[in-house]
């Protein structure tokens, strides 16, 4: 069984020991947040979601105020400070209901390793729709990724805000990591927008390391301020894993008249990139059993996994097993285990791989 937390700035139907999210905005509002945990359990067919707790929370009255977002983070804290290991937020791709959602970062939880060590992860989810209807769901969600910006951008800022209060005699002296996959580094895009409204342009480094995992984002983003280009200032490092096979982009670039996709080909300069970006190719390693789209490899192939690890471990790229240079791009590229052939399973379980887009 694993245990997660999340924000989340979906509507809540039902409170209680069974709460319900919608696949709309909280009824007060896009920043409107509520926080909780999950406990999610590993089955045969993958990850299931066991249940769900809202955070006790009351706004009303100043001296009684409990605020879900400080217990969440206290709890987080206390469990950095004894567990000794870090914490890895995800935000999620689109057509992504609550539960896949908290699936995705159950599955992250139990294949993403801090040198070794399980970390605790901290998922944010706005509501993807659930669904796979083709433009229809794509961009209802895109328009929602993007109203969500300013939701996740007020978890962040109060994370910060958590910490700053707490002093630094009592951090954890662990670290945060951040992956966005798919649709939600479009979320991110305007998260940091968010925090730059608040903050100005000296952005707080909040993260160690930040993964583009398959970024549906403009391969421009490193170039506009609007877009990405001072991402790198929020992290020690930020890492773009992309595959010019990846299914989903294509269609998100070739039939919804997006520009070139950052998660197919990388940024579309290479030259003046900031150093703290790295170009990590995973064409040799994007396919997966029952993933049709060649989108998922962040979770399902082995070799990105470890990939991914090594560099939780802090270890040099020059001295990562996983991967090789290719100085003609400028890029490292992870390398196949083995030769494998591609299996797809049954249409239901290829649905159900590439949820969460």
């Amino acid at each position: 069984m694993f245990e997660v937390f999340f924000a989340t700035n979906r509507g809540i139907l039902a409170e209680g020991k069974k709460p319900k999210f919608s696949k709309r905005f909280n009824e007060k509002g896009p920043h409107e947040l509520r926080y909780g945990s999950a406990m999610v359990k590993k089955v045969k067919k993958g990850y299931e979601v066991d249940r769900i707790s809202l955070a006790p929370e009351k706004l009303e009255g100043r001296d009684e105020q409990v605020l879900g977002s400080k217990y969440i983070y206290e709890t987080l804290r206390a469990r950095m400070t004894a567990d000794k290991v870090d914490v890895i937020c995800l935000i999620h791709g689109y057509a992504a209901d609550i539960e896949t959602a908290l699936e995705r970062a159950a599955e992250l939880k139990d294949k993403y390793k801090v040198a070794g060590r399980t970390p605790h992860v901290f998922l944010f989810s706005w509501p993807a729709d659930g669904e796979m209807k083709p433009l229809l769901s794509y961009y209802s969600d895109r328009d929602d990724a993007r109203a969500s910006g300013v939701a996740i951008a007020r978890a962040f800022l109060k994370l910060r805000q958590f910490l700053i209060d707490l002093g630094r005699d009592r951090h954890c002296q662990q670290s945060l990591h951040l992956v966005a996959h798919s649709m939600g580094n479009y979320a991110l895009r305007w998260a940091m927008q968010g925090i730059r409204g608040e903050l100005g342009q000296n952005l707080p480094r909040l993260f160690d390391n930040i993964f583009l995992m398959a970024a549906d984002e403009d391969d421009d983003a490193f170039e506009h301020d609007h877009k990405l280009r001072l991402l790198p200032d929020l992290a020690r490092a930020v890492h773009v894993y992309f595959s010019p096979g990846d299914r989903a982009l294509m269609i998100s670039d070739t039939t919804k008249r997006n520009p070139d996709r950052l998660g197919a080909n990388g940024p579309r300069i290479r030259g003046g990139l900031p150093r703290k970006v790295a170009l990590v190719d995973c064409r040799d390693v994007d396919d997966s059993p029952g993933d049709l789209s060649k989108h998922q490899y962040y979770r399902l192939r082995p070799e990105v996994v470890a990939d991914v690890n090594l560099v939780l471990k802090s270890t040099a790229p020059e001295d990562m097993r996983t991967r090789s240079y290719v100085p003609e791009d400028q890029s490292w590229r992870v390398k196949a285990a083995a030769k494998r052939r591609s299996r797809t399973g049954k249409a239901g379980v290829a649905r159900d791989a590439n949820r969460g887009r």
